[in-house]
């Protein structure tokens, strides 16, 4: 009798071994994931802080190299063009600058990951120096994006940025009107 439940344990073995395997399988998928969903919230919060210390270089890194931003019918295409539109609005950089008049919140993170690519919406609000030192939030909105995988870093193929308050037509007056560029197509 014991030998026979000795050989019934043996006979086991194998398909405790696959289960296991299977189990990490999921593990694995799971833990990837995560990673993925941290990496893409990293990607779309260094986004607003390379914005906001006026890093282009590092600002457009976050693209593919024919990524897309838009907002309403301003489109720019690749990082020529969208590295074209932050000087447009903001000038070159001098080097020692340090952002004391602006900032963007980011939050409400929706990241859905499909092998090397990846959908994801998130809310923003950019708030302003103003009066007497105030912050004063300008303008909200919501990022959609389209991420890819490339070379193992998450990227931006296309970022769509909706504007809220005020509408996109708005706020683009509004950045002409303080003579900060234009944002035409």
């Amino acid at each position: 009798m014991t030998i026979r439940i000795y050989v019934a344990a043996l006979a086991m073995v194998p398909a405790m071994a696959l289960a296991a395997c299977a189990d990490t399988s999921v593990l694995e998928q799971r833990v990837q994931l995560l990673e993925d969903q941290q990496a893409i919230q990293r990607v779309i919060t260094n986004y607003s802080a390379f914005l906001d210390a006026r890093d282009y270089d590092g600002y457009v890194g976050l693209f593919t190299e024919d990524g897309v931003w838009q907002n309403g019918s301003t489109r720019r295409e690749g990082r020529a063009e969208i590295r074209e539109m932050l000087t447009g609005l903001f000038g070159e950089p001098d080097p020692d600058f340090v952002n004391l008049s602006s900032f963007h919140q980011i939050s409400n993170f929706e990241i859905d990951v499909d092998g090397d690519t990846a959908r994801a919406k998130s809310r923003f609000v950019f708030v302003m120096r103003g009066d007497g030192g105030a912050p004063t939030p300008e303008l909200s909105g919501q990022y959609h994006d389209e991420l890819v995988r490339v070379d193992g870093e998450w990227k931006i193929a296309q970022r769509v940025d909706h504007t809220v308050m005020p509408t996109s037509e708005e706020w683009v007056a509004e950045i002409e009107a303080r003579g900060l560029g234009t944002m035409d197509n």
